[in-house]
């Protein structure tokens, strides 16, 4: 029997007592599939993909990964396993190089007291340079770079963690709307890299998105979330219909096949 790379049990969760935010949510992430999660603003979505990378801890229920609760491994272990880029960066005004700031995400493979960089540091930052395209950035400050490149840096920094070189078979990439920020051009770019992040290597992800065409162009499976709850789970096609986007997003629509490759129309009147 092959164990779910995650599951999420029968968790409610809310800030500080306040409303419930995700109330008896179950799910099941399976080692290299590609997720969405879809709802309206406000429907819990940041919060259930924070449960899962383990930045939550007083929620009711259980949360799993390789078969244990979350919260029982080490962090540095997780780290090497699970990475999450936040909605919103706030640290970008820093005055440091991109190559030095990726350089931070391989803190999880090194001892205590072991401060200098070494040649598999290196190797790992120049692999996730090369693979967004951002190679021209290595010594220029964050500062100093625009914010879709920025997004991409961030981005990079999640491989670097995650050691994008090798086999990413039980390894996971939590992305809150990595579209931010990004025109359409960047938006394909990133969106075709992890997929063949997915495809080829067997990394697990997990996207908050609101571009719904993105999510049925890319994942394999689509989260609906409604006020906390799970709506629906399944194949993005099954999820992602003119019914649903009426019943849950109030906009009338059409699905339509062009070229093999499914499209939202969006009805404006």
């Amino acid at each position: 029997m092959i164990l779910p790379l995650l599951t999420v049990e029968s968790v409610d969760f809310s800030y500080s007592g306040d409303k419930v935010i995700l109330n008896g949510v179950n799910l099941t992430f399976e080692k290299g599939k590609f997720y969405s999660v879809i709802g309206r603003n406000g429907s819990g979505k940041s919060t259930l993909v924070k449960l899962i990378t383990g930045l939550l801890k007083d929620y009711k229920g259980t949360v799993s990964f390789e078969g244990k609760n979350i919260s029982s491994f080490p962090p540095k272990y997780l780290a090497r396993k699970i990475s999450y880029i936040p909605q919103h960066n706030v640290f970008f005004d820093f005055d440091i190089k991109v190559n030095d700031f990726l350089s931070l995400g391989r803190y999880s493979y090194k001892p205590f007291t072991q401060f200098r960089g070494t040649k598999e540091d290196t190797d790992a930052v120049d692999y996730a340079l090369e693979l967004l395209s951002i190679k021209d950035l290595s010594d220029k400050s964050l500062g100093n770079i625009s914010g879709g490149e920025k997004q991409k840096v961030i981005i990079a920094l999640s491989l670097v963690q995650l050691d994008c070189r090798g086999d990413l078979d039980g390894k996971m990439l939590v992305v809150d709307e990595p579209l931010t920020y990004l025109d359409v051009h960047y938006q394909f770019d990133i969106f075709n890299v992890l997929r063949n992040l997915n495809k080829e290597k067997g990394l697990t992800i997990v996207t908050v998105t609101h571009d719904l065409n993105v999510a049925i162009k890319y994942t394999d499976e689509t989260i609906l979330l409604e006020k906390g709850s799970i709506v629906s789970k399944g194949n993005t096609l099954d999820i992602i219909t003119e019914d649903t986007l009426t019943k849950y997003f109030m906009i009338k629509s059409q699905v339509v096949n062009f070229e093999n490759e499914h499209h939202i129309n969006f009805i404006t009147n």
